[in-house]
């Protein structure tokens, strides 16, 4: 079953399916279904239910997975991830995408899926569920109309560690910050050129905002934010000309960018060049989660697209300095009922400017619903001080623990039976479906597994493929036994 799984994943691969981009790989599924003559559901939201009548009598079942997967990418690696196809790399027993995240996430759970489908295996009546746009705020699972689903239970396949059942996790929301700003243009005459500098962050690992937040990585955005503070500090007049960083909020940034002006305006008896503080900020800040870091200062010639240049004052320069070095980023609070659990959580996961707004985008997590509320409250706040404003929306519930489940007690028997031993069963702080989809379903009652994933949501992404096959075989023990 293995090569047939791989078979779908790689023609998965072929197809770009970026959250926001999911039409083409829809399409694939729909195509799929009447090429095997199954009957199938698509709608508006490219969501697409795939049905499969079963050959044993018990309830139906229903498997889901996202098509949807996170588009990161190295630093200089030449990629579209809207129309190139990822290139695979097949290392003894990993494979990962060369420069770019692999989609294991949640790219696996749909190839198993339709391996399945294609596959005359022992199984009860199946509902295949495949969602979109999970990874930007589960826009997908939210639009879908339940009423074509008749099962009560869920396989979600959607978690990332081999022998844990996932049985609950962490709600969640998507902020972004406005703040409005007032640019001034100034023509490209190259008076002004050696006060204007490129300033990088780069080296750090990133990863899932939910999943690997209690890891303590660096933020790019954040770090960004601390040094400028640290040139302000150190006597330096900054503007901003502009400033990028990440490209999902629930990603942790790995880098950042800005281009600035700069001048010094201190005693010169005892300034510091830029390229002396960044090395000195470094080594003051990097960490051993992330002990490449690198903050970079290079002289560079003033844009150029146009004949004026987009500047912004002292004034909104110095806003948003301060709230990239003090806006709440990573760990608020840790679970008081399970011991190690990330409670509440949020990640700025993105930054830029544009001729109107600073754009600062966060995901907030946490398994505790008022605590969600009071710290998108202190975004708000945050906002307000500054004077931006917060839009909130990919609003998504907590999926609470149930305490008698009939279906994972299923499983846990046919986890031991296989393995002989007993899996772990958790809660996690990431954001899975399944809360959303119980509360469109009363009675539902849920699971969630995976294979072994390891940093999803970078470029290091790349999947155990022993752990692929050994999940696989679980869930098909699972469709014979339940």
């Amino acid at each position: 079953m293995l090569s047939k799984v791989l078979y779908y994943f790689e023609e998965l691969t072929k197809i770009p399916h970026g959250s926001g981009n999911t039409k083409a790989i829809s399409d694939f599924c729909v195509d799929f279904a009447k090429n095997h003559n199954l009957k199938y559901y698509q709608d508006d939201s490219n969501n697409v239910i795939i049905y499969k009548k079963g050959n044993k009598d018990t309830a139906p079942l229903m498997l889901q997975g996202h098509l949807d997967m996170v588009c990161e990418k190295d630093q200089g690696v030449d990629f579209d991830f809207l129309t190139d196809s990822l290139r695979l790399v097949r290392e003894d027993n990993w494979l990962s995408a060369d420069g770019t995240t692999l989609g294991g996430d949640d790219g696996i759970a749909v190839a198993m899926c339709l391996a399945i489908l294609d596959s005359d295996v022992k199984h009860p009546d199946l509902e295949v569920v495949f969602t979109t746009d999970e990874e930007t705020g589960m826009f997908g699972a939210q639009a879908l109309d339940c009423s074509h689903l008749k099962s009560r239970r869920l396989l979600n396949i959607d978690s990332e560690e081999e022998g844990v059942l996932t049985v609950g996790c962490a709600g969640g929301a998507r902020a972004e910050l406005l703040l409005p700003l007032k640019p001034h243009y100034i023509p490209n005459n190259g008076n002004i050129d050696e006060d204007c500098f490129r300033v990088t962050v780069t080296g750090l690992i990133g990863g899932h905002s939910g999943a690997e937040i209690d890891k303590g990585r660096l933020n790019s955005n954040v770090v960004m934010g601390e040094f400028l503070l640290y040139l302000l500090d150190n006597d330096y007049h900054v503007r901003l000309i502009d400033i990028k960083g990440g490209n999902a909020d629930n990603v942790i940034p790995s880098e950042t960018v800005a281009t600035i002006f700069a001048t010094y305006e201190g005693d010169f008896m005892i300034a510091k060049d830029l390229q002396f503080l960044a090395q000195e900020f470094t080594l003051d800040t990097v960490i051993r989660t992330d002990p490449d870091l690198i903050v970079a200062v290079e002289p560079v010639d003033v844009p150029d697209d146009d004949d004026l240049t987009m500047m912004l004052g002292t004034l909104d320069s110095e806003r948003i300095i301060e709230i990239l070095s003090s806006a709440p980023n990573g760990i608020m609070a840790m679970s008081t009922d399970i011991p190690n659990m990330v409670e509440t959580s949020l990640n700025l996961g993105r930054v830029y400017v544009d001729s109107e707004y600073m754009h600062a985008g966060f995901l907030v997590r946490s398994s505790v619903e008022d605590e969600k509320q009071k710290l998108l409250n202190r975004l708000e706040a945050l906002a307000a001080t500054y004077g931006g404003k917060l839009v909130v929306d990919g609003v998504y519930p907590a999926w609470e623990y149930t305490r008698d489940s009939a279906f994972r007690d299923g499983v846990i028997s046919v986890y031991r039976n296989l393995y002989k031993r007993d899996p772990q069963v958790l809660t996690i702080h990431a954001g899975l479906e399944c809360g959303i989809l119980q509360g469109k379903m009363p009675g539902l009652d849920a699971i969630s597994i995976g294979p072994n994933i390891l940093d999803i949501h970078s470029p290091s992404e790349r999947l155990d493929l022993r752990s692929t096959e050994r999940t696989i075989n679980l869930v098909l023990k699972i469709l014979e036994t339940l």
